[in-house]
C-alpha cells in the first residue's frame, strides 16, 4: 500500500511565501507576522530569542535579572512557597517535611508548582533538593527575587508578569515569553521592549557595544521572525 505524503498546513506554505529570506523585520511587522503565521489550534505563547555575544564562563558576564511585563504573560503560574505561615496567592505553602516530597517524586517541579519562592530561614535546608530545582531554573535566589520575608508580595508581582530574564547555562542565548497569539499587538510591542531595555541596563562590562547580535520572535508553532533591535 502506497503512503500518502504528509502535507504542510495550509499556514506554514502560506509563511514560506510570506518570509523573505535574510531580512530583518522591524518589531511592529515581526509581531504581526508572529500572530499572522501561527498556526496552533491552541492559544500560542509569543517568545523572544536573543542571541549574545558574551562568554557564558565568566560569571559576570551572565545574564540574570527579572523583569515586570506591562501586560504580563498571559499565562497562569503555579507557585510553591516555602513558608513558617500561610502566603496569600500562593498555590502551594510548604514546610521542612515537604522537601523530602520532593525528593522522593512526590511533589514535582513543572507540574505540581513552576516557580518557588523560600524566607530566607529556609534557604539552608533547601540545598537538599537544589539538583533538582536548579538545573529547571526554579531555585529561590536573592538577586531573583524570589528569596524575600514578604512573600505576598513576591507571588503577587509573579502572578502578575514577573519574569525571570537569563541565559542558558551553556549558551549565550536567552529565550522568554512575551505573551500569548491573543494578546493586541501593542501589548506584545510593549512587553517587548520592557525586556529590551532591561536587557540594555543589565549589559555587562568588557563586552561589545553590538552584544546583542540578534532576535527572533516565535509563536508556539510558527516560524521564527528576525527583528530589528534599536
Amino acid at each position: 500500500m502506497r503512503k500518502s505524503k504528509k502535507v504542510a498546513p495550509k499556514k506554514l506554505r502560506i509563511t514560506q511565501q510570506i518570509l523573505e529570506e535574510g531580512r530583518l523585520y522591524p518589531l511592529n511587522e515581526a509581531i504581526e507576522l508572529v500572530k499572522s503565521t501561527s498556526y496552533s489550534k491552541f492559544d500560542g505563547t509569543v517568545e523572544a530569542h536573543f542571541n549574545l555575544q558574551i562568554d557564558v564562563k565568566a560569571p559576570e558576564q551572565n545574564i540574570r535579572t527579572t523583569v515586570s511585563l506591562p501586560h504580563g504573560t498571559g499565562k497562569a503560574v503555579k507557585i510553591a512557597a516555602f513558608s513558617s505561615g500561610s502566603v496569600n496567592g500562593a498555590d502551594l505553602t510548604l514546610n521542612e517535611e515537604d522537601i523530602a516530597l520532593i525528593e522522593q517524586g512526590k511533589l514535582k517541579p513543572g507540574i505540581d508548582f513552576e516557580k518557588v519562592v523560600a524566607e530566607p530561614a529556609f534557604m539552608p535546608k533547601l540545598a537538599k533538593i537544589a539538583r533538582i530545582l536548579g538545573p529547571r531554573g526554579m531555585m529561590p535566589n536573592p538577586k531573583t527575587g524570589t528569596v524575600s520575608e514578604n512573600l505576598e508580595k513576591v507571588v503577587t508581582e509573579l502572578k502578575k508578569g514577573k519574569v525571570e530574564v537569563r541565559n542558558e547555562t551553556n549558551a549565550p542565548i536567552i529565550h522568554t515569553r512575551i505573551g500569548k497569539v491573543s494578546f493586541e499587538n501593542d501589548a506584545l510591542k510593549e512587553n517587548f521592549l520592557e525586556i529590551l531595555k532591561t536587557l540594555k541596563a543589565n549589559k555587562p562590562q568588557k563586552v561589545q557595544p553590538t552584544w546583542i547580535k540578534s532576535c527572533f520572535l516565535s509563536a508556539t508553532m510558527g516560524p521564527s521572525i528576525p527583528v530589528i533591535i534599536e
